[in-house]
């Protein structure tokens, strides 16, 4: 490690998946199995606490290879600042997205959350009292992206952060991650970004880069791939009014290039992975 590292603060990113914990930090990148058995505990949580097996295992990780110390006697605010960055990406089981129509009365960022936050009530009910919402920047007269995370995670996600000498950085779903990564090869005119993982399939519909609409479904195994995606992009256009087979197709993530697409070859674009330091 160069001289110059050892006085940078430490950075530490984590992929938290319902089966898996992908960690990078200095000296490369792992990936932790979660067992079942961890993330099926507590029958009567079910999917909503499955994030504690691989918050868990992100604990021994750091526990067994403790983040890098700033040196003993800095002065507090110094010390806080070098202090080791932990980023936090979560896969898309563990977040709810929904796009907003633009309202012009709702103008302040306290508003928009109050007003997310109320739609997510009424879609799921009484989970959506737990989550913590965050809306995406719109201009005037554009739907809002509004994305949900269940609260208590945001609290142990910054709880194990302190307990392990590290300021928690950024938390952000994969689809946001993927969205970010590849939106210069987002075309104008329609749209699909597909965002694939262990488990589940996350898809957005946009319109000259502007989000339309966003989905999300499970996948039970890697065959069912292709179909899941073929239904979601079917139900998602009949919706917004659009042929299924409009537009291009992005995809990205695990098994995406490999996985049949709904629209003709020519308007499909596989990317490869949605971190570039996990597999594709």
């Amino acid at each position: 490690m160069s001289i110059l590292s050892r006085l940078l603060p430490e950075h530490i990113e984590a992929l938290l998946a319902p089966d898996a914990l992908h960690l990078r930090r200095t000296g490369g990148s792992d990936s932790f199995a979660v067992a079942a058995a961890a993330a099926d505990e507590g029958e009567g949580e079910g999917e909503a606490e499955a994030w504690r097996a691989p918050l868990a295992e992100l604990d021994l990780a750091l526990r067994k290879r403790p983040a890098r110390a700033v040196a003993p006697r800095m002065p507090a605010a110094l010390a806080a600042l070098l202090a080791p960055r932990l980023d936090i990406v979560l896969s898309e089981h563990f977040a709810r997205w929904q796009v907003l129509p633009w309202q012009a009365d709702v103008e302040s960022a306290v508003e928009r959350e109050a007003w997310a936050r109320h739609h997510f009530r009424e879609v799921y009910g009484e989970a959506g009292r737990h989550w913590q919402v965050r809306c995406a920047a719109s201009a005037p007269g554009e739907a809002m992206p509004a994305c949900a995370i269940d609260a208590t995670l945001l609290a142990e996600l910054q709880r194990l952060a302190a307990g392990h000498g590290c300021r928690l950085g950024r938390v952000r779903p994969l689809l946001a991650i993927a969205a970010e990564r590849w939106r210069r090869k987002l075309p104008r005119g329609i749209a699909w970004l597909a965002v694939f993982e262990s488990g589940r399939l996350s898809l957005g519909l946009l319109r000259d880069r502007r989000w339309q609409a966003l989905h999300g479904a499970p996948i039970a195994t890697p065959d069912e791939r292709g179909e899941q995606l073929a239904g979601l992009v079917t139900r998602t256009a009949l919706a917004a009014g659009l042929t299924p087979g409009e537009g291009r197709l992005l995809l990205c993530g695990e098994g995406a290039a490999s996985c049949p697409a709904p629209l003709p070859a020519a308007a499909v674009q596989r990317l490869g992975s949605v971190l570039g330091w996990t597999a594709a």
